[in-house]
C-alpha cells in the first residue's frame, strides 16, 4: 500500500461534498470542484486530508484506508 500522508485540509472551493462515510464516521470520501479526497477530523483543529486528485487515484487511497480501518465507535 502507498504510504498515506495527511495534511491540513485547505478547501479549494466553497463547497466540499461528502459522498461516503466510514462505518464510524472517522473517514469521509469527498469531492471538491471536480477533485476527490479523503477527510478525517483532527481534534479541535478541523480536518486533515489525503489522496486529493482525480477519481481513480483518490479512490484507491479511500479503498486502502477502508481496508485497514478499525471502527472507532465504542460498542
Amino acid at each position: 500500500m502507498t504510504r498515506i500522508q495527511w495534511q491540513p485540509h485547505q478547501p479549494h472551493t466553497a463547497v466540499t461534498r461528502v459522498i461516503e462515510t466510514s462505518c464510524c464516521g472517522a473517514l469521509e470520501w469527498c469531492s471538491e470542484g471536480g477533485r476527490f479526497l479523503v477527510l478525517r477530523r483532527c481534534g479541535d483543529h478541523g480536518h486533515e486530508e489525503t489522496g486529493r486528485g482525480r477519481y481513480p487515484d483518490a479512490r484507491r487511497v479511500w479503498n486502502a484506508l477502508l481496508a485497514a480501518h478499525a471502527c472507532t465507535t465504542p460498542s
